[in-house]
């Protein structure tokens, strides 16, 4: 559950020129789905993608793709 709302609300915590879609709730609902939206996501805000953005947006990444990463591991482990 944590995992979809981190998903959907993702588009109001990033950079304004991110590469990314807003997501609605009822898009990730499923399991499938959502996992599928979880690897677009990281490709993102993953570390290794991110080393052409300034320093506070370098760190905004970080601490998004560590969250995410913190509830894939829960999200899979109730699956």
């Amino acid at each position: 559950k944590q995992l979809r709302a981190l998903l959907s609300s993702l588009h109001t915590v990033l950079w304004e020129d991110a590469k990314w879609k807003p997501v609605s709730l009822g898009d990730i609902l499923d399991a499938s789905k959502c996992k599928r939206c979880y690897h677009k996501a990281t490709l993102v805000v993953h570390p290794d993608k991110t080393g052409n953005l300034n320093a506070e947006q370098r760190f905004l990444a970080k601490r998004i793709f560590d969250a995410l990463s913190q509830a894939k591991t829960e999200f899979d482990a109730s699956n």
